[in-house]
């Protein structure tokens, strides 16, 4: 089985969005990350509830359901891919995906 999710890191925040610091670098501030559950956010239409799990759970899940993890990936773009979408340099500031590939022996 293959599947890839949104990271976890995405949908813990209590607000989640960049934010800049004095430096004027962005941030992606994270919290209640350990705190599972839903969480309601305006993400391609106002009031979506995503339901936020850590990654440990994922994996445990698989584990206890007998699959064995044969590939992860936290997806980051490549210098290449940048270099052909300058605007994807911001994802390299946390992972925007979990890419998660299984079997069962």
């Amino acid at each position: 089985m293959v599947f890839s999710i949104e990271h976890p890191i995405y949908s813990a925040p209590s607000k989640p969005e960049f934010v800049a610091s004095s430096s004027n670098h962005v941030i992606w501030p994270l919290d209640h990350y350990l705190i599972e559950g839903p969480r309601t956010t305006d993400w391609l239409a106002p009031g979506v509830v995503k339901h936020h799990r850590t990654i440990t759970t994922y994996l445990s899940c698989l584990q206890e359901t007998g699959f064995v993890l044969e590939h992860f990936d936290e997806w980051a773009p490549t210098a290449a891919q940048i270099a052909d979408h300058p605007e994807w340099a911001v994802e390299l500031e946390r992972p925007q995906f979990l890419l998660i590939g299984t079997r069962r022996p």
